[in-house]
């Protein structure tokens, strides 16, 4: 018997495969173009690999990829990032460990069979009894079976909720024990705020006024604080003025790195596209260019890149910052100090008011320089709130639409294949083949795509102060809303599985194939997790995130004519790293977690697959990490504490299926009625136990994990000694400050910002307080190959 409805996966396949066409077609086409800015592609290519995590002393050597990153500190990702590879090898080590464990019980009653790993879909508990003709030994031995079964669960649930305490106070010890052996600019600088507003006013130094920097440096020194005062940081309201700012930020780096340029840049011969207009529109907003112009519609030269580059002086001045006067602080200072005792000891000094009227709160935000979001600091904490509410509110109203237009369309076609007499028996067929399986993996890849972009828009919004912070938000909004997602598409295919068993008795094949409602759920829920949710998207995502956007992006600036090198070297840098995997690994052992409800036999081939999902995971970041990531320093443990509370749910979810077999499990289930199936008051009591979980889970990790911290000694540090071998500082970091370096008070050399890859660009000038100066860059192995494959 088959559906009239069949065809509706193949449709959705064939509008994926059009898609997939039409972009290959593209591929091909843009590749072939004629060459047209090799000189800017050249530079941007280099500028790649300068942006890379390195050393920042020396040569800029690139780290190895041998290198140890759950142990060794690397300046350029911070102490947060050796957190969280330490935590992913702590999920593969947990996974690995479950692995042996119903590993072990499926082979003491000879129920592992190693080629099963390869299968789409395992086998239910219930298939074995069905397909056994059942003695009384076998009997016997199902029964020891599920008894073997409940001590292991027992087993993982205390190993892991255990684990999960001691992992979270090995974490903290690690934060403490790098943070004193290890001196960066946390060391040096706290943020004062409650200084009252004020404006830019002249747009150059006026005889016998006295200059904000001044002003405040006086006020430091002269409260408590002495001479240990180095230097001042303002922090500017960059609320209307954020990108007029970097604007002329860029201006200043296009013109430095022109200077640097030993080779002037090679005007290309232009030629007319033949390429249609609206794919030309499309291509110029995924350059950011708007629509591609001729070197007519720009001037003489083809831009501020082409020809000969004005190396002259001229540039710096009062005309850069005229629009700047109305600008204000936004009533904070970050004080430097010049050793990290001088810190710790201000701390504790309290200050006199500025100005007679002003109360100063002091604070250590324990956070890098270049971790700084400075156009967080012009919101109230109000405001923020408010967009925390906002977004969250979007992402439910997301969630619902997803649920509606996508999973909602998904069901209905599953529901009316079902209603073909003997359907279940073909749809548990098809839905160990590749259509199935394909459609349902892409709908949710890209579900969970769509909500990732919408949690890291949402956190951008918040406008927080640090990246810390920015991505703690970003792993709690994703992780809450995935688990909000997939626990809609469980209803759903809990729905789904119930209507399945209205097939049971069609014919005697179709009972073996699904003869219980806890089979056709476990059945949707496998599918739902293999391959679409824990590997598929971890596989592909080296070739989204890093092969195909190079290559598109090679081929778009060899093949632009009109595109400035700084746009060229912009869209070819490696993305900053990021620590959201948190969320994914979260989500992922959760959602395996949940097979402990459904079965006892297979368990193991669901963490085999999810123990190869965990091996990509690993490799994969840590390759990214190493080769294809710009500098993003977390040096808080914000998002690993975060990290620490999230691994409640699976813990939790543990404890549920250990109370739901204890009850009876799969031989209780058995006695119930079909209707009766979800109004049993054994689910209140897995419920209860669940929350039960959940706050002793949250009351010892805020309580009692603190309790084992350490009191580290550490040894007194300079600033200039950090400041001579590390790049960003309290100064270069802040955009306000380097433009006011540059173009206000025009020192010589001026503070340069820290962008990512512009090392070379600082130099040392002690009246600044600038010490860093590193021309030199190693060449990357291999980079000579890539320049000339891509030409």
């Amino acid at each position: 018997c088959k559906s009239k409805f069949r065809w509706f996966p193949l449709g959705i396949m064939a509008f994926f495969l059009a898609i997939a066409v039409a972009a290959l077609a593209w591929l091909i086409q843009l590749a072939c173009r004629p060459v047209k800015n090799q000189t800017a592609l050249d530079a941007a290519l280099c500028h790649r690999s300068h942006s890379k995590i390195r050393h920042e002393e020396g040569r800029h050597m690139l780290y190895p990829l041998t290198t140890d990153v759950c142990s060794e500190f690397i300046p350029q990702g911070g102490v947060g990032v050796m957190l969280h590879f330490r935590f992913e090898r702590a999920a593969l080590l947990w996974t690995l460990f479950v692995l042996l464990v119903m590993g072990y019980v499926a082979f003491s009653h000879g129920r592992l069979q190693v080629t099963e790993v390869l299968k789409m879909s395992p086998q239910h508990d219930d298939v074995y009894e069905k397909c056994l003709a059942l003695d009384k030994e076998d009997q016997k031995d199902l029964r020891d079976l599920r008894i073997d079964f409940l001590y292991a669960t027992a087993f993982i649930y205390i190993v892991s909720f255990v684990g999960a305490i001691l992992f979270a106070i090995s974490q903290r010890r690690a934060y403490f024990e790098t943070d004193a052996s290890t001196a960066t600019m946390v060391d040096f600088a706290l943020f004062c705020e409650g200084f009252p507003r004020e404006t830019w006013g002249p747009v150059e130094p006026q005889e016998g006024k006295v200059e904000l920097e001044d002003e405040y440096m006086h006020f430091f020194r002269d409260s408590s604080w002495g001479d240990s005062v180095l230097g001042v940081s303002i922090v500017w309201d960059l609320t209307d003025v954020h990108d007029d700012v970097f604007k002329v930020l860029d201006d200043a780096i296009s013109r430095m790195e022109a200077d640097c340029r030993l080779d002037e840049p090679i005007e290309e011969p232009f030629t007319t596209s033949t390429t249609p207009l609206w794919v030309r529109s499309i291509e110029g907003n995924l350059l950011g260019v708007g629509e591609p112009q001729t070197p007519k519609d720009k001037g003489e030269g083809g831009g501020d890149e082409g020809g000969v580059a004005d190396t002259s002086e001229s540039w710096r001045g009062p005309a850069a910052i005229q629009r700047f006067t109305d600008m204000q602080t936004a009533g904070g200072i970050f004080v430097v100090f010049r050793t990290k005792g001088d810190m710790l000891r201000a701390l504790t000094t309290p200050l006199h008011k500025f100005r007679g009227t002003h109360d100063i709160d002091v604070q250590n935000l324990n956070c890098q320089p270049a971790s700084l979001l400075w156009d967080g600091f012009g919101v109230t904490h109000a405001q923020r709130v408010r967009e925390i509410v906002k977004g969250m509110s979007a992402l439910m109203v997301l969630i619902l639409v997803w649920t509606v237009f996508f999973w909602g369309p998904y069901s209905y076609f599953i529901l009316l294949w079902m209603e073909a007499p003997g359907a279940a028996k073909a749809l548990n067929q098809e839905a160990r083949g590749m259509v199935y399986s394909t459609v349902l993996g892409l709908i949710i890849a890209i579900g969970n795509l769509v909500l990732y972009a919408a949690c890291a828009v949402i956190a951008q919004r918040c406008r927080f102060k640090t990246t810390d912070s920015r991505g703690r938000a970003h792993v709690i909004f994703y992780t809450f809303t995935v688990f909000v997602n997939v626990t809609l598409d469980l209803v759903l295919l809990t729905y789904i599985a119930h209507h399945m068993t209205k097939n049971i008795g069609f014919d005697e094949n179709a009972f073996v194939r699904n003869p219980s409602m806890q089979h056709a759920l476990f059945e949707q829920l496998v599918s739902y997790i293999y391959p679409g949710t824990i590997l598929a998207p971890f596989l592909l995502e080296p070739l989204g995130v890093c092969v195909v956007p190079f290559y598109v992006y090679c081929w778009l600036i060899r093949s632009t004519a009109d595109l400035s090198i700084l746009q060229a070297e912009k869209l070819l840098e490696c993305p900053p790293f990021d620590c959201n995997r948190y969320g994914d690994i979260i989500i992922n052992c959760t959602l395996c977690c949940c097979i402990f409800f459904l079965t006892s036999v297979n368990i193991w081939w669901m963490f085999a697959q999810l123990l190869s999902s965990m091996l990509v995971i690993c490799v994969w970041d840590r390759y990214r990490f190493l080769r294809q990531s710009t500098r993003m320093e977390f040096a808080a443990k914000r998002m690993d504490v975060a990290a620490q509370y999230l691994t409640v749910l699976p813990c939790a979810i543990l404890f549920g299926g250990l109370t739901f077999k204890f009850m009876g499990g799969q031989a209780m289930v058995k006695k119930w009625g079909r209707h009766a199936y979800f109004s049993r008051s054994e689910w209140f009591c897995v419920l209860v136990a669940m929350l039960v979980h959940v706050i002793l889970h949250s009351l010892l990790l805020h309580f009692v994990v603190p309790l084992f911290d350490r009191e580290i000694e550490e040894e007194e540090r300079d600033y200039l000694e950090v400041a001579e071998s590390t790049s960003s500082n309290w100064f270069n970091a802040n955009p306000v400050h380097c433009m006011r370096s540059l173009h206000y008070y025009r020192h010589d050399p001026p503070h340069v910002f820290d962008y990512p890859g512009r090392a070379h660009l600082h130099k040392q000038n002690l009246d600044i307080h600038a010490y860093y100066e590193a021309p030199e860059f190693e060449e990357e192995e291999g980079f000579r190959s890539v320049k000339t494959y891509v030409r």
